[in-house]
């Protein structure tokens, strides 16, 4: 299999370092991120394989499990997912070997800038409910949940809300995921400086349908890319998602497009820390992890 340089540095020959966990190789999930090294994300200090599990699209605890098996050591679940029970079975799964596994949830903001009170109620309530349904006390990554307008996401009563979490101790790093007007964003966080993580769209294609609602959207690749390296710079974490929302791609045989080729694309992109891929079987697990098989 051709190796890009990036993974070449990403692959870690001194030995193995996963979780102390045993191997569930029964459904064709191989410890292949085992031997991977992990990336800082940014200046939080966390350090993450470059490959993450989606929590969202199961309710299957087994999944998660085989998703450790194989070395992933960073779990993508949000407070809205499955009505809140997405976070709850991510806890009981995790909860005996809760500080081996980083773990990154969401919240929502539905309110407008300027609403002091009702922000600051809401937003301390979901982490609250948060915590205690992943059954920890402190959530490594903590995203406001599908921005779209910069002046509720710069709120003062949103950041001091973060900042105030933060230095609690009842999150590690903070940060955004954004679905559309994303290069917007991400600039206005470079200007501002404040979040710790950004999450967006990042694919070969430059565009995805949503997998539940049909939803279209595109961007502009140059600029987006442009924004992120200068993200990169001020020491943010960069989270790719919908890596395999645009479509299958050829990485590196051509006319045999497959989800894992779009992965494996993304996961070579210098402005890409991580790649959070939602999986929804034991196959999906395999196929996507199977990248990292020399």
């Amino acid at each position: 299999m051709k190796i890009s340089r990036r993974f070449f540095l990403g692959l870690f020959s001194a030995g193995f370092f996963g979780l102390g966990l045993k191997a569930n190789i029964s459904f064709g999930v191989k410890p292949s991120l085992l031997n991977v090294n992990k990336f800082k994300l940014g200046r939080t200090g966390i350090s993450v394989t470059p490959l993450a599990f989606g929590a969202s699209r199961t309710q299957e605890s087994g999944l998660l499990k085989a998703a450790l098996d194989s070395g992933m050591n960073f779990l993508d679940t949000g407070r809205s997912y499955a009505a809140g029970q997405n976070e709850v079975m991510v806890g009981k799964t995790i909860k005996e070997m809760r500080k081996q596994v980083v773990i990154q949830s969401k919240v929502r903001v539905p309110f407008k800038p300027g609403e002091k009170d009702e922000i600051t109620r809401h937003l301390q309530k979901e982490l609250e409910i948060s915590l205690k349904a992943l059954q920890t006390d402190f959530i490594d990554i903590l995203l406001y949940h599908g921005a779209t307008n910069e002046d509720l996401l710069f709120d003062k009563s949103v950041i001091d809300f973060f900042r105030s979490a933060k230095e609690k101790g009842l999150i590690r790093a903070h940060g955004f995921s954004t679905h559309s007007n994303q290069v917007e964003l991400i600039k206005a966080n470079n200007r501002q400086g404040f979040y710790d993580v950004v999450m967006v769209p990042v694919n070969p294609h430059g565009a995805f349908v949503h997998s539940n609602s049909g939803w279209e959207t595109s961007w502009d690749q140059g600029a987006l890319f442009t924004e992120l390296r200068e993200a990169r710079k001020n020491g943010v974490g960069v989270l790719a998602m919908k890596t395999c929302s645009g479509g299958p791609f050829a990485y590196d045989k051509p006319g045999q497009p497959t989800f894992p080729g779009a992965i494996r694309w993304v996961i070579d992109q210098p402005e890409v820390d991580c790649a959070v891929a939602a999986m929804a079987n034991f196959k999906e697990i395999a196929e996507n992890t199977g990248i990292f098989e020399g």
